[in-house]
């Protein structure tokens, strides 16, 4: 299956106004009325010291509004914190337009989508394991947060900052700093079942076929994707990616793997058969074929001299 998304638009207007033409085609599978926001962090840790590993949770708190996108950035002290790891399992966000990531030193940017739209009080964006460096106090803060409303217009939603401070207490003069260690989620259970698409945009790599791809890993969280086509080496790949073969006659695999090594596979069967000339084993048979055909040419010659 392969689409032709038709647009006037660049590539960097494309990229511009996805999030919030992505919201408004979200809007038609649900409608809700308007309301507020909150966006808030969340941590079960009571007390933090030194050279301590902790979780803090990025949540949303829709009060009846229904969201269908949200983007925006985290900053925090990078001297006195360090991520460890960044986990999107269990994520409301069901579509990364930008995975959670380090952006730059102190920051975290994101960008997703939920279609159909979100409604709850505690919904769960991304959870950050951050380690301590040093005593002090500091806070993890929003910045650029924009929320959009199900609404069919992609309509900016007014909402509620709540950062998070914090203090980092030093140990007792004399005694050692504990070396902890963030424990590896238990995670068997491999991401959620997608479908990969083969699609073609005049703005997007020239118009050529390229493949978009997503899922969700509730567990450890989506790690990495790989993409396999034909018989050639699978490499590391983002979406959208641009397929190397352009005749769309080869079998196409896409792999998302988990954080804890845990494989989901895609397979797309070929879109356009193989013109014969390009079947190596058919080719290769038609040449033995000549070959024995000659070879039993010349023997029969022989013979009848």
């Amino acid at each position: 299956m392969f689409y032709i998304f038709k647009m006037k638009n660049s590539q960097l207007q494309f990229k511009k106004y996805l999030l919030p033409t992505l919201a408004i085609v979200a809007f038609f599978l649900i409608v809700a009325p308007a309301f507020a926001a909150e966006t808030f962090f969340g941590t079960k840790t009571q007390e933090i010291k030194v050279n301590q590993s902790f979780e803090v949770g990025v949540f949303i708190n829709t009060d009846n509004e229904e969201i269908n996108a949200i983007e925006g950035k985290i900053i925090f002290p990078q001297d006195l914190l360090e991520i460890k790891k960044i986990n999107d399992g269990n994520s409301i966000i069901n579509f990364w337009i930008e995975k959670p990531k380090s952006a730059s030193e102190g920051q975290i940017a994101f960008s997703g989508i939920v279609p159909g739209g979100y409604n709850d009080s505690k919904g769960l964006i991304f959870s950050i394991t951050f380690l301590t460096k040093k005593g002090g106090g500091g806070a993890i803060e929003f910045s650029g947060v924009k929320k959009l409303r199900n609404d069919g217009k992609g309509t900016e939603v007014p909402l509620t900052i709540s950062n998070f401070q914090f203090l980092i207490s030093n140990p007792p003069a004399g005694i050692p700093v504990p070396q902890i260690t963030t424990p590896k989620t238990e995670d068997r259970n491999p991401s959620e079942a997608f479908t990969p698409q083969i699609a073609a945009n005049p703005t997007i790599f020239n118009g050529k076929w390229f493949l978009v791809f997503a899922t969700q890993d509730k567990g450890s969280g989506i790690d990495y994707y790989q993409v396999c086509e034909g018989k050639r080496k699978c490499i590391a790949a983002e979406s959208p990616y641009l397929l190397q073969n352009q005749d769309l006659d080869e079998e196409i695999v896409v792999k998302a793997v988990d954080k804890n090594g845990n494989e989901r596979v895609a397979t797309i069967p070929p879109q356009k058969p193989r013109a014969w000339y390009k079947n190596y084993a058919i080719v290769a048979i038609l040449i033995i074929a000549a070959f024995a055909y000659i070879i039993w040419k010349i023997l029969w010659k022989k013979r009848r001299k």
